[in-house]
């Protein structure tokens, strides 16, 4: 069994709209846009669960590609969410919260086989960690607390 990988972030709230995180020795702000009482002023935490499933498409297309043998030049990642704002905003609490559905078209620079393309997506999509977490259910407690 492999050692387990811990992650931990910290992030501070400015306003409703506006936060920055800490993750390891780096700070990601993310805010809102104008409508949702946010200065556009970084990208929102939705953005965020789209650039990381991007991210770790993109880790996951290099890594798995090595272990096969496909050479890869690079990538060309986009990843699309469709999301009905009605239980966040009050309006609908019958639909999910997050996004009922996302999209990803990974567009690779290879000379590999059409065959090989296809392998290696098969890998890459079962292996995953961001597609894992957003694809199957993940057990989350929420706690909180004055300070």
């Amino acid at each position: 069994m492999s050692q387990l990988y811990k992650g931990t972030i910290k992030t501070i709230g400015e306003s409703m709209a506006r936060s920055t995180t800490e993750a390891h020795a780096f700070k990601i702000f993310m805010d809102e846009p104008a409508e949702l009482g946010g200065k556009n002023g970084a990208p929102s935490p939705l953005d965020f669960i789209l650039a990381a499933h991007g991210g770790c498409l993109n880790f996951m297309t290099f890594y798995i590609a090595n272990e096969m043998g496909i050479p890869i030049e690079g990538t060309e990642i986009s990843v699309t969410g469709n999301l009905d704002p009605g239980k966040f905003s009050g309006a609908n609490l019958d639909v999910r919260a997050g996004y009922q559905s996302l999209e990803a078209t990974i567009n690779v620079k290879s000379s590999a086989s059409e065959e090989e393309i296809n392998k290696l997506r098969t890998a890459v999509e079962a292996r995953c960690p961001v597609s894992d977490n957003i694809a199957n259910a993940t057990p989350v407690t929420i706690s909180m607390k004055s300070i």
